[in-house]
């Protein structure tokens, strides 16, 4: 039965039409109509749903070449100071032009107008439908169509990786404008806007697309992401069935174990850790109060402990310990009441490592102040760069820096470990596991993982060419995970280096890392605004 017929024996009920009254031609008439609107209303959905669901996504250049040179959000001196709604890619003076510019992902063409900028070239808009439903939209500007690269036209079906266009010769030079909507998925917008690109439903394209890499993984089981481009302002704290509450200075969240918010509790002041006490989960204030939660989303017991706080905690055995507005060092017992102890003069401090033995705070001027677990100060110097720091496994600090990997212990004195190491100290690591086996990662402009074993021989070592910022290594049933900053993840078999998974989350310089390896195999993730939950046995593949 066609759309005609369906319609007309609706609009025959609806009329109580009976065998003694006539069919009319006005009843013919609107009919028509009612099938025309119907048409016009239903047919560009159903077509979605034909041109298939997202299964992949990549960027429209190629990342090798092309480099964002106007980010998302950024306010554009040009345009009176308006927010610029997506990331403009240039792949190099007297390169761009006429490069090929690819559909991100599967979807259907809602905006095709090779001069829908005018002068300042072309504009495609291509609708994708996400697994779980959410539709976004990405637009392409500056943009031309050619005998050899056409655009789209309107409503067709493209692939993940078409060619839909080449990059135009606009001003101030040839460049892709790439924007990711919620909406609008038939206008080209001008660029920029007087609002911030989100309240207008827009998204950081770069993050949109490294996200949705990482969420298409067969490895991802659920991810949590936290609104507006917030972070936690501590570690998220894991309850013994896996589920988690997560804070962020205003809130606290419970999520489920698969990552499902279930509740919030909007907070009465500024937090700064969440902790357990007497098998309850404990919020600390900024103003040192302490106060229960209780799992039904209410807040329970309140307590003080007349100390203001600032940061998250340092966690020492079973102290909590906190920098001070008036620049010192408390220490809040184990008992939550009260302060262990307080150290004095200690101004703040933008890196820290804790070991069972000594406290390593890096001041914004790369004085690392090492603390005693006791309260004391026990050595201060100055570093002339960043340095890596973490904790030994005799207990205490390991400090990278000047290609020289040294050892402070519980008096102070700093031991020469390893010299003449070629890596940034700011992006390398280092690692000892629990047999004796180190990895140390170069960081730097050609990143080097090594492997040395038991006799100090190197084992195997490994070039990592695309990995940047801080790094974190860690160990999981026979295999070595490389985590970053700026959002790699790759895990290698640890006896012989061989790469097995990897993938590219969205992160920045803001970005603090945190892991936890559950019981129930998941492996959590915290990075930039979102917290990810992945199958370790899945990801790991056959480094496990």
């Amino acid at each position: 039965m066609n759309l005609l017929a369906i319609v007309r024996g609706i609009w025959e009920k609806a009329r109580g039409r009976t065998a003694v009254r006539p069919y009319r031609w006005i009843d013919h008439l609107v009919v028509l109509v009612t099938v025309g609107i119907l048409g016009y209303v239903f047919t560009p959905a159903e077509a979605q749903g034909d041109c298939g669901i997202v299964n992949s996504i990549n960027f429209p250049v190629s990342r090798h070449q092309f480099k964002v040179v106007q980010d998302f959000g950024a306010p554009s001196v040009r345009y009176q100071g308006r927010y610029h709604t997506g990331e403009d890619f240039f792949g190099g003076r007297g390169t761009s032009y006429g490069q090929p510019v690819s559909a991100i992902a599967d979807g259907r063409v809602t905006y095709s107008a090779p001069s829908g900028w005018g002068r300042d070239g072309g504009v495609l808009i291509i609708q994708h439908t996400f697994p779980d439903g959410s539709v976004y939209y990405s637009m392409y500007g500056h943009m031309e169509s050619s005998d050899a690269h056409p655009f789209p036209q309107r409503f067709a079906c493209v692939r993940a990786g078409d060619v839909v266009g080449t990059v135009g010769d606009v001003r101030p030079a040839p460049h892709l404008h790439l924007e990711i909507r919620s909406n609008n998925p038939d206008t080209p917008g001008a660029g920029y806007s007087i609002d911030s690109p989100t309240e207008i439903g827009d998204l950081q394209p770069t993050k949109f697309i490294l996200d949705w890499q990482t969420w298409l993984s067969p490895a991802h089981k659920w991810h949590l992401q936290l609104p507006n481009d917030q972070r936690p302002t501590a570690h998220p704290l894991v309850l013994n069935d896996g589920s988690m509450l997560i804070l962020t200075s205003d809130r606290i969240r419970f999520s489920s174990v698969d990552g499902r918010v279930l509740w919030r509790i909007i907070l009465p002041q500024p937090a700064v850790a969440l902790t357990g006490y007497q098998g309850y989960p404990i919020v600390i204030y900024a103003d040192g109060s302490v106060q229960i939660i209780n799992m039904d989303a209410s807040l329970g017991e309140h307590w003080l402990t007349h100390t203001q706080l600032e940061g998250a905690p340092l966690v020492v055995g079973d102290l909590l310990v906190f920098h001070t507005p008036d620049n010192a060092l408390v220490a809040i017992a184990a008992d939550r009441h009260s302060a262990a102890w307080r150290l004095e003069n200690i101004p703040s401090f933008v890196q820290s490592a804790v070991s069972p033995n000594v406290i390593g705070l890096l001041t914004e001027d790369n004085q690392l102040i090492s603390v005693s677990a006791q309260g004391q100060i026990i050595n201060t110097t100055q570093l002339p760069e960043v340095p890596f720091m973490t904790a030994a496994q005799d207990g205490n600090l390991w400090v990278y820096s000047q290609n020289t990997l040294s050892e402070i212990d519980a008096s102070g004195t700093w031991t020469k470990l390893i010299e003449n190491l070629n890596g940034e100290s700011a992006s390398s690591a280092y690692l000892m596991t629990g047999d004796g086996s180190r990895y140390f990662l170069a960081g730097g402009a050609s990143p080097i993982l090594t492997a040395i074993d038991t006799q100090g021989g190197m084992q195997w070592q490994v070039s990592l060419p695309e990995v940047s910022g801080q790094a974190q290594l860690m160990t999981q049933d026979k295999a070595l995970i490389l985590l970053t900053t700026n959002g790699d993840l790759i895990t290698f078999q640890a006896s012989t280096g061989m790469m097995c998974s990897q993938l590219h989350i969205y992160g920045d310089r803001r970005s603090r890392l945190w892991s936890s390896m559950g019981g129930d195999g998941v492996l959590r993730l915290g990075l930039a605004d979102q917290i990810l939950g992945l199958d370790w046995k899945a990801f790991v593949g056959n480094c496990g």
